[in-house]
């Protein structure tokens, strides 16, 4: 089977084939460390993990980079107002650093909750700041970038006469101008006004600031992108993902940066997730319509359901986030498990390998994670229904859901399996000699323990 990706530089679906065979390289735009994981991100990260975890299900090396973002990613559009992470540490007392530090251990416990695997490379910006002046030096070289009092930019006109600019976006230079009038504040030191900065001139005031050959400044926010990626994938490589609103500018100003310095274009395939929305609208930090990971799983939502709920539509689909959503998420989980775990005896050995079938044409059209999903219940309601099935139903049901990073095995320690194996037996045999209130009272502790209990023809059952 070919693993078909809708490409947004072409907008079709296309037959995946690495520059290089049996090796995937892959960078996927990451998280601006100011504060904790919201859903709407943590929906993309699932999306790349899943898609890095089912390259590799299929045989392939992959090689997976995401950055941070800890500078260079301002508060408005067109290259003006306040870094955000250094507003936000100024708001909470904080050094900038102090502030990455903290969010980025938050970040990694949150995304670790989600079975989010820890990508290969995780550079920060801050840390490759020498090689993004050392490209700013060959774009200027090049002829695509001039400097104007310490501020240098990035000349899209210029570069347009060599190299496609718009294309990713759907627009041409003349909507460019329009936009760039309407969307941001008139920078007079710009030649055009959708030019792009490159690297900035900082104030007196601001705190994270390097010297450069044109200022004592930061770097723009689309650099780090071109730089990293380029630096630990080459030139060219395979995949690179991000969000829908990276689709125009930041994506495009990423291309356009590699073209000029290195002639080549970075990724051949460029993918993009859907928004999650709160009632019709983006969820987004700065509306302040979101939820963040850390309070759903305070709220008492297990990672490994949230992590379902998230892989439950497409990628590219557009979903409205619901708390009822999530509940349905952890009955799903828990049919899952349920099937897993009675999966010690035999048959259904045939619905397990056309199952595997269906999940592997699922992923293969653009990673239809919500079929693939569907498939896998499908399997496990006839092994809920059958009452048992064979080990390689289970080894089944539990590889094809790792795929999609949701862990069916027990998060319970030895101690507590003991513990839950010896009560369900006590309640058996209280249900033997007719003993209900016996078997209720063991029922309700069990479950005040965080155990679900049923009832089955072998008796009773832990989950």
């Amino acid at each position: 089977m070919t693993l078909k990706l809708f490409n947004a530089l072409t907008r079709e679906k296309e037959d995946f084939k690495p520059v290089e065979e049996g090796k995937v390289s892959f960078y996927s735009c990451g998280q601006t460390i100011y504060d904790d994981l919201h859903i709407g991100n943590a929906r993309a990260y699932a999306a790349w993990d899943t898609l890095t975890r089912y390259l590799r299900w299929k045989g392939l090396k992959v090689r997976h980079v995401q950055n941070i973002t800890d500078v260079g990613h301002l508060t408005d559009d067109g290259d003006q107002g306040e870094d955000k992470v250094e507003k936000r540490a100024k708001e909470m007392g904080l050094e900038p650093m102090e502030l990455v530090e903290d969010q980025i251990q938050r970040y990694f416990e949150d995304t670790e909750a989600l079975n989010i695997q820890r990508q290969d490379i995780v550079p920060r910006a801050t840390g490759h700041i020498n090689e993004m002046i050392h490209y700013i030096d060959k774009i200027v070289e090049n002829g695509y970038g001039y400097e104007v009092d310490g501020n240098v930019y990035f000349d899209v006109e210029a570069f347009a006469e060599d190299y496609p600019y718009g294309e990713m976006a759907n627009k041409d230079l003349e909507q460019l101008k329009e936009e760039a009038q309407a969307r941001v504040e008139h920078d007079e030191d710009k030649r055009n006004q959708f030019d792009f900065a490159l690297w900035i001139n900082a104030d007196e005031g601001h705190l994270m600031k390097w010297e450069s050959p044109w200022s004592v400044g930061y770097p723009g926010w689309h650099l780090e992108c071109s730089v990293m990626s380029q630096k630990y994938l080459g030139d060219e490589f395979d995949i690179h993902a991000g969000g829908k609103d990276h689709i125009f500018p930041h994506h495009p100003n990423e291309r356009a940066q590699a073209f000029a310095a290195t002639g080549e274009g970075q990724a051949r395939y460029w993918l993009h997730n859907e928004f999650i929305t709160i009632s019709g609208e983006k969820m987004s930090k700065s509306k302040g319509n979101f939820y963040t990971v850390r309070e759903l799983l305070e709220e008492g939502f297990s990672g490994n359901a949230v992590r379902l709920y998230l892989i439950s539509s497409h990628y590219r689909s557009e979903t409205d986030f619901s708390i009822e959503g999530l509940e349905k998420a952890e009955k799903e989980l828990k049919k899952l498990r349920k099937a897993y775990k009675i999966s010690d005896g035999e048959g259904l050995e045939e619905k397990a390998e056309e199952t595997e079938r269906l999940f592997e044409e699922y992923m293969d059209d653009d990673l239809n994670t919500a079929k693939a999903k569907q498939a896998l219940l499908e399997l496990a309601g006839e092994v809920n229904s059958h009452g048992e099935a064979s080990e390689e139903v289970g080894e089944t049901l539990e590889q094809l859901s790792q795929v999609l990073g949701v862990d069916l095995s027990s998060s319970v320690n030895d101690s507590e399996k003991e513990m839950a194996d010896m009560l369900t037996d006590l309640r058996d045999e209280a249900r033997e000699r007719k003993d209900y209130e016996a078997s209720d009272f063991i029922r309700d502790r069990l479950e005040e323990l965080g155990f679900e209990v049923e009832d089955s023809e072998d008796g009773s059952l832990w989950y």
